[in-house]
This record gives C-alpha cells, sequence and structure tokens, in this order.
C-alpha cells in the first residue's frame, strides 16, 4: 500500500523517530514504537526514495514500512526534522499495519478494513470529492475495489490524527 504524493497533495489541498526530534510528538513516537512492537520493521529515507513517486509504503509479506521525508536525502537512512505530512504518512501506513493485523494473518497480504464501513468512517473527515479522488487514483493504478477502499480508510485513519487511538487498535487486533 502506498501513500502516493499526489494523493497527499490532493487529501491535504530501521531508525525510530528520537523522542527529541523536532516535528515529532509523543503520541507518534508510541506509535512508532507500537508499530515495531507487533514487528514492523521502519526505514526512514531509504535507496528506493531517491526516485519515489510515494511519501511511503507498508509491505505485509516483509513487515516493512518506508517512509520517503518531505526534506530527507533519499538513502542516506537519516532523519530530518518532521513534517506534517512525513507524521500523516506514519499514521497513514500504520493504518495499513492494523488493517493487516484485521485479516486472519497478519504478514500474509490479505487487510481487511478496520471500521465496519470505511467510507462513512471517511466522510467524517473528508468530503464526497477527496473521496472519490482517492478511489479514482487507486483505480487510475489498476489497484481492485478492495484496495480502494483500504486505502481511503487508511487516508481517514491519517486524517482523524489520532496517534494512540491507533496504537489502541494495534493492541486489539495486532496482538
Amino acid at each position: 500500500m502506498n501513500k502516493f504524493l499526489p494523493i497527499a497533495a490532493a487529501v491535504a489541498t530501521a531508525f525510530s523517530i528520537a523522542p527529541a526530534q523536532a516535528g515529532t510528538t509523543a503520541a507518534h513516537q508510541r506509535l512508532w514504537t507500537e508499530m515495531e512492537r507487533v514487528g514492523v520493521s521502519i526505514h526512514v529515507n531509504p535507496p528506493e526514495c531517491k526516485l519515489a513517486s510515494y511519501a511511503g509504503y507498508y509491505r505485509s509479506a516483509a513487515s516493512r514500512m518506508v517512509i520517503c521525508q518531505d526534506n530527507g536525502i533519499a538513502g542516506s537512512g537519516q532523519q530530518v526534522t518532521w513534517t506534517a505530512n512525513d507524521l500523516d504518512t506514519l499514521r497513514h501506513e500504520s493504518a495499513h499495519v492494523v488493517q493487516d493485523c484485521k485479516g486472519l494473518i497478519r504478514g500474509n497480504n490479505q487487510l481487511s478494513t478496520i471500521y465496519v464501513k470505511p467510507f462513512l468512517f471517511a466522510q467524517q473527515f473528508f468530503g464526497t470529492i477527496t473521496i472519490q479522488n482517492i478511489v479514482a487514483t487507486y483505480k487510475g493504478l489498476g489497484a481492485p475495489q478492495s484496495v480502494q477502499v483500504l486505502e481511503v480508510e487508511a487516508f481517514a485513519v491519517a486524517e482523524m490524527n489520532n496517534p494512540d487511538q491507533q496504537v489502541a487498535d494495534s493492541r486489539k487486533y495486532c496482538l
């Protein structure tokens, strides 16, 4: 699941986050720690960010999350000051981890929605046009309808901007 930069713009219009890192919050640090607790390796600004058209991704089978920071140097593996979009990417990709846990077995690429009605959940944070844009973008990339729904939900979870709720969801579904 990729968080593509064009979508991030439309929606908005193995290193850990250092607690003292400017731009991060204690809640985002807890989310990062929770993702590591469930076995996800998180990589910031790895080489694949060089020509990336995405802000990040989560790979189920590899239990790997990548975040390409807005101001990061691809391939350095070094963090820079976290932007609002970088934190949004962490929340978005973490939502995919919880979706993976909701599936039968985490790591088998069989994700499931966290919320019973993901489109109604998303409408709390986005208008219909934004939701349609997310769906259209992923449809245009050849993603099946099930992935389109997962992406809408992940964008909405990120927009909710409640890392502690995501930690609670992870503890509920990823045990």
